[in-house]
């Protein structure tokens, strides 16, 4: 197997042409995202023409006109699990497509799994065997061994075969609407931007905390969130969760009273300024804008019955329809739909995926 490395504006200016004329892009990317907030691009592979391209941002001074390239037309984006590759791309080229194909996803509607890597599909439907020998690479580490070229390339290879079969499937199956519409939903999905001061309610514990500490978990949530943009570090690497939560209950004061938190020595030593500043904003909110208490959604009177029969629905609607349960209703989904109605179908809670679109019609909740 041969693929074309590109690691210099020479050998990028001539392939430019042949992404901007493209239809359709099938792609992958590698990327680290260990000890930083935002994912680093290591390597681009893009199928074209027949030919496996690997492309080196790091070698490449000219790479906006590669985005410009990738982004010049309302073309069809192929991806195997495209959730992580469209992130690289919102950060890298700040940029999202217009259309998706995953062909995870499509295989899903098509009854081969729910969640089935790429290897495990590709043997699937192409019966070759694809080797997951360097997933463990330091992809911004240069040079990159031939053994790790070789695995980059074979990540995009197989993804026009993949793509045609599966198209053709869901036209046969009448599944192409259904497939579309989560589609598009994923894409909007990724363009909702997030609300600092509600980030919040995301943290573990924070159902346990009274509304005049939940004031002071808002702060703490919308600081470290915006400290770990800053400083491009995790978020848990800023303050973890139990920790923010344990400082919305004690609500220390001074440094000393910090120190006798749950917070590292570290964490204390760089951020107890912004720590205690925070603290002391949410004493100060007033009571009338406290955050309500959160209420779980195993709390309400009769959930595990409901649960239960609402989780019987989606299991004989996905046997019916050759679909994973966890694609058509997930605990998640099925504890949205449940949230929703157990507030009184309000307008203040997001309506639940499965009373509208495909979902709706298969399970007419």
């Amino acid at each position: 197997m041969s693929y074309s490395y590109i690691d210099s504006d020479i050998l990028l200016q001539p392939l430019l042409a042949q992404i901007s004329s493209a239809s359709t892009l099938l792609l992958d990317t590698e990327f680290i995202r260990v000890s930083t907030y935002f994912p680093k691009l290591g390597l681009l592979q893009l199928h074209l023409n027949a030919v496996d391209y690997l492309i080196d941002p790091l070698a490449i001074n000219s790479i906006n006109l590669l985005w410009d390239a990738i982004f010049s037309d309302h073309r069809l984006f192929v991806f195997h699990s495209c959730k992580e590759d469209l992130d690289v791309l919102q950060v890298c080229a700040q940029k999202l497509p217009g259309r998706v194909f995953d062909t995870q996803v499509a295989a899903a509607f098509l009854g081969y799994g729910a969640s089935l890597g790429y290897a495990g599909l590709v043997e699937k439907v192409c019966d070759v065997t694809v080797a997951k020998d360097q997933t463990l690479t330091d992809w911004l580490a240069r040079p990159l061994t031939a053994a790790q070229k070789l695995y980059a390339a074979k990540d995009v290879s197989y993804l026009q075969y993949l793509y045609d079969h599966l198209s053709q499937e869901l036209n046969t199956t009448g599944k192409t609407e259904w497939f579309n519409e989560e589609m598009t939903a994923l894409l909007e999905a990724k363009q909702q931007a997030v609300i600092p001061d509600e980030l919040f309610r995301e943290i573990s514990g924070a159902w346990q905390l009274y509304p005049s500490e939940l004031a002071v978990l808002r702060e703490l949530a919308k600081w470290r969130y915006q400290t770990a943009i800053s400083e491009d570090k995790p978020q848990n690497f800023i303050v973890r969760e139990e920790v923010l939560a344990d400082l919305s209950r004690k609500r220390p004061q001074t440094e000393r009273e910090l120190a006798q938190t749950d917070i590292s020595y570290q964490q204390k030593n760089r951020y107890a300024d912004a720590i205690l500043q925070c603290i002391q904003k949410g004493m100060e909110c007033p009571v009338e804008l406290h955050p309500a208490r959160i209420k779980r959604i195993m709390d309400f009177p009769h959930y595990k019955h409901d649960f239960k029969q609402i989780k019987q629905r989606v299991e004989i609607a996905a046997q019916d329809n050759n679909l994973p349960v966890e694609l058509l209703g997930s605990r998640k989904l099925i504890n949205q739909y449940l949230l929703w109605t157990y507030e009184g179908k309000s307008s203040d809670v997001e309506q639940p995926k499965i009373t509208s679109g495909w979902r709706n019609k298969l399970l007419n909740l």
